[in-house]
């Protein structure tokens, strides 16, 4: 009987951490690299990937996965600056609001909301507005701030063979 191998060669261990990332945002292979293909550093590709309307949503306590924050933006529920966007991948810049649509505030989705938000931490970049179901981008993302402890470099050491 053949032994498996032990350790992972540097390919496996740059492969399995992209594809890691890769799910976590939720995002196909192509748009993935375009995000590494833009940003040259870690902390501007985590940037870029934070700064997407469906991660901002959830980052701002609107949704509890990325999943259900991508469906929210896709259905319409979410307005960026009180224009609806329905584009997931759609860029937040600094001073951006971002809300919960006045005829969507009401859906079975929200329910648990308030419960939610009295424990709920939202990252620095975003301020929050509870009552109105409203956040406010503030700044940019912080690679210090990941809830996940990616290894951005690896991956753009993956892409850069």
């Amino acid at each position: 009987m053949a032994q498996s191998r032990q350790t992972k060669s540097e390919y496996g261990i740059q492969l399995a951490e992209k594809q890691k990332i890769r799910k976590e945002y939720g995002l196909r292979e192509k748009q993935f690299r375009t995000y590494f293909d833009k940003g040259k550093e870690p902390k501007v590709v985590f940037s870029l990937l934070e700064l997407r309307l469906d991660n901002a949503v959830f980052r701002a306590g609107f949704a509890t996965t990325r999943p259900q924050a991508r469906q929210l933006v896709n259905h319409g529920h979410i307005t960026v600056n009180e224009k609806k966007i329905n584009i997931p991948s759609f860029k937040i810049k600094k001073g951006d609001t971002i809300a919960v649509k006045a005829g969507s505030q009401n859906k079975k989705v929200f329910d648990d909301y308030m419960q939610r938000m009295k424990k709920f931490e939202a990252p620095s970049w975003i301020v929050l507005d509870v009552k109105k179901k409203q956040a406010q981008a503030r700044g940019v993302p912080d690679i210090r701030e990941q809830v996940q402890p990616f290894n951005f470099q690896t991956v753009l050491e993956f892409y850069s063979r």
